[in-house]
């Protein structure tokens, strides 16, 4: 298994035209390796220059110095019902031999933790609609407060406040059976075999996502969201950190 060897974080905002224009190609190259349905233009709207408030990227290198993954994570200031809200959303790209080695969760973690600790009296969510079963039971395994999930009943007005928020984002729901399925038009590359695996994994949280977004390989998404509460953070961080460390000690 290869080892991602160290992580950049770029700030797209602080950089040059002609310097976004290169990390986006760069970006977007592994991008097209691990997924398809998203041209060049459109990925370098959504990741690069993202019509967010804010924008962070980690970059992920191996010991070569060749980039062989993303992290990209945006802030935005939305209003529900007139409550003025932050919401953050992240898209994820890493080469198939990587992985394993990865540090999304603490990525996520460290943004959201940092943003609440300056601003602990705002209103703040983590959305995204993950297209890979991996990826959704991997959050769901090591975050204590995220919906949907097997064993958690939605609040109704969580399950509400998705909906509007979905709407914002223009995420078009596809199963009138579950309005938590969404667009997204991301579809993961990936073998025949890995596929069998998921729909036979006994894995709680991939079952779950499975019987909810059956669909996962046409590119939809199952809508999900973690209160940024310090509850939630300080109850999902010492998971997140025996995670990362079990990672080290396997590398």
């Amino acid at each position: 298994m290869s080892k991602v060897f160290r992580v950049e974080k770029v700030d797209p905002g602080k950089l040059t035209r002609e310097d976004r224009q290169t990390i986006s190609k760069k970006l977007y190259a592994i991008h097209e390796a691990v997924f398809s349905g998203l041209d060049e233009d459109e990925f370098d709207h959504y990741v690069v220059n993202s019509p967010a408030k804010d924008t962070k990227l980690y970059v992920y290198r191996n010991k070569q110095g060749e980039v062989v993954g993303y992290f990209g994570v945006h802030c935005f200031e939305k209003s529900v019902e007139h409550h003025p809200l932050v919401i953050f959303r992240a898209e994820v790209g890493l080469l198939h031999g990587y992985r394993q080695s990865n540090a999304n969760l603490s990525y996520w973690l460290l943004e959201a933790a940092k943003f609440k600790l300056l601003h602990p009296k705002k209103r703040a969510y983590f959305l995204y609609a993950p297209v890979s079963p991996s990826f959704y039971a991997m959050v769901a395994k090591y975050t204590y407060q995220v919906y949907p999930k097997y064993n958690q009943t939605i609040p109704a007005h969580i399950q509400a406040l998705m909906i509007q928020l979905a709407q914002q984002f223009g995420l078009e729901q596809v199963n009138e059976s579950n309005p938590l399925v969404k667009k997204v038009g991301w579809v993961t590359k990936v073998k025949p075999h890995e596929t069998e695996y998921w729909r036979c994994c006994s894995n709680p949280h991939i079952k779950f996502y499975i019987d909810k977004n059956p669909n996962f390989t046409k590119g939809c998404g199952l809508l999900t969201i973690i209160p940024l509460t310090f509850l939630n953070l300080a109850l999902s961080l010492p998971a997140i950190l025996f995670h990362e460390l079990k990672k080290k000690f396997r590398s």
